[in-house]
């Protein structure tokens, strides 16, 4: 376990090394995209948003101040005001009229989920408030009754979504799962040093899971579920992860495997908390993902995740039926990394 001063040196380091990548892309302006004008103009962009008195009170040398357009001063005075305006909320002016009409459609959006941006130094504050603040959740009837799908031997595991995912765009959204928080910050960290940036989220959720006996003890209370089996429930987290390119998810799958996946007892070198096997998922497939099938079952007001290899979801859809018709169940395709499909096949590492 780290030192509270270590950790804060870690996190100073990554965020110094993760500046320093970045820093070599801004020292040239990005150039206006005069197209995106014509189809999102930068004043019915500030318009839609609802800054349009902030953009009128810049003054145009207040305005060259902070636009980083190369070809600023060709714009009119009304469009500088808005592309000023649209950098301080950070629009991403620069990447072309779809990036910035994705950004005007999402940004009203009601999306309690989503915590900032990767390059934030206040977001390792802000993930451990949020994680620490939140209300302990007592079992409802529904949660009580998906014990039957470990009970019965249906299934070994599912995920109870307790808060809601963040607004992602599929093709670029990772779902990483853990139950440290402070191995989530590590994590944040390291991607930042990597270079890697991304919008980030937080989602709870329970885990429960059968319990092995070569497991040994538990800090989680094991529960009697009947037929020689016990269900462990765990307080858990899902990070999420908006990527700036699809191509990104390839390498943070080889920093994950590189500093948070556990190979060995005795291995150094890893961030807090790295496990055997980490579980993380692709809604669109990826390269280093592996194809399975994730079923949600829902009650109307709440819903579970299990995932399954393809060829076994069909069976484990019916028996789920069987046991409670009045649910509904919507089986979709995913990818997951390759230590957690091989633990879907019964491997352990």
């Amino acid at each position: 376990m780290f030192s509270i001063n270590a950790h804060c040196i870690f996190i100073a380091r990554c965020l110094l090394v993760s500046a320093a990548l970045l820093a070599t892309n801004s020292h040239a302006k990005a150039p206006a995209d005069t197209h995106s004008k014509s189809k999102t103009s930068y004043q019915q962009a500030v318009e839609q948003l609802g800054y349009r008195e902030l953009a009128e009170t810049f003054s145009r040398s207040k305005a060259l101040a902070i636009s980083t357009l190369a070809d600023e001063e060709k714009l009119s005075l009304q469009e500088l005001q808005a592309a000023a305006t649209l950098e301080l909320i950070g629009a991403p002016i620069a990447e072309g009229a779809q990036a910035l009409q994705n950004f005007v459609a999402q940004y009203p959006r009601k999306d309690s989920a989503y915590l900032g941006q990767l390059i934030e130094p206040s977001l390792y504050q802000r993930i451990a408030i949020n994680w620490h603040n939140s209300p302990t959740i007592e079992p409802s009837p529904f949660a009580l009754e998906l014990r039957q799908l470990i009970a019965q031997g249906i299934a070994t595991g599912y995920n109870l979504v307790t808060t809601p995912w963040p607004l992602f765009a599929p093709e670029r959204h990772v779902i990483y799962g853990h139950s440290d928080i402070q191995h989530a910050q590590q994590l944040l960290a390291l991607l930042a040093s990597e270079g890697l940036q991304a919008r980030v989220g937080l989602s709870r959720k329970t885990s429960a899971f059968l319990y092995r006996d070569d497991w040994g003890t538990l800090s989680q209370s094991l529960i009697d579920v009947g037929n020689n089996r016990r269900l462990v429930e765990a307080s858990e987290y899902d990070l999420h992860f908006e990527f700036t390119t699809a191509a990104d998810k390839t390498r943070f799958v080889a920093a994950i495997d590189r500093y948070a996946k556990k190979e060995s007892a005795e291995q150094t070198g890893l961030i807090l908390g790295a496990w055997w096997q980490p579980f993380y998922r692709s809604r669109t497939a990826a390269e280093g993902f592996s194809s399975a099938t994730q079923i949600a079952v829902s009650n109307g007001s709440e819903t579970a995740l299990l995932l399954a290899l393809p060829e076994q979801a069909p069976a484990l859809v019916k028996a789920i039926q069987q046991l409670n018709p009045s649910w509904s169940i919507a089986p979709e395709a995913i990818w997951v990394n390759q230590a957690f499909h091989r633990y879907l096949r019964g491997g352990y590492k």
